[in-house]
């Protein structure tokens, strides 16, 4: 058979691989064999708990140009935590309507939670649960946000009371 020798192809230099021009130096390998970006030692930042910790608290993500995998930004524990809290809050939904409760657009549509709890507000599209969860789900954020596109607060209260009886008007549909 032979003694053939195993080559780490991700180790080479480029022009015995020719896998791709880009040279990335910044990675590790775990113990399961994993290559991950970032120095073995490394710190990072949970964006839900705010902790610093080493790399081997966060799951891995997506894969760069040279194999080496992004890390997720929240740690294993707040992952978990959160995955569970949509899980149940799905359980605890109501039946899904046919349009977004939020723009009555007729689309693909997701279960929004109140986070922290189980609490379901409703179903909402994509772009809808995105943009509120951007402005941080809190009417403070929305209406920075409106102050930013519109300086005028009579124009704001204006279409605020337009949406306002338009989003009844829906309401009122529904229940006759």
């Amino acid at each position: 058979m032979g003694n053939k020798r195993k080559i780490n192809l991700n180790t080479l230099p480029l022009i015995q691989n020719k896998q791709h021009h880009k040279t990335h130096t910044n990675f590790h390998f775990r113990p399961t064999g994993i290559k991950i970006v970032g120095g073995e030692n490394d710190k990072q930042e949970c964006k839900e708990c705010h902790k610093i910790l080493l790399l081997t608290a966060f799951t891995t993500h997506t894969p760069r140009s040279d194999g080496a995998y992004y890390l997720r930004k929240i740690c294993r524990e707040c992952h978990t935590i959160i995955y569970r809290e949509q899980v149940a809050a799905r359980k605890n939904a109501p039946p899904r309507p046919d349009r977004c409760d939020c723009c009555h657009k007729d689309m693909k549509l997701e279960v929004d939670h109140i986070h922290g709890t189980t609490k379901v507000r409703g179903w909402i599209c994509r772009n809808c649960n995105s943009g509120t969860g951007a402005l941080g789900d809190t009417l403070e954020g929305v209406l920075q946000a409106a102050i930013y596109l519109e300086h005028d607060i009579e124009k704001i209260i204006e279409t605020l009371h337009k949406v306002y009886g338009e989003i009844f008007a829906r309401i009122n549909e529904k229940k006759f």
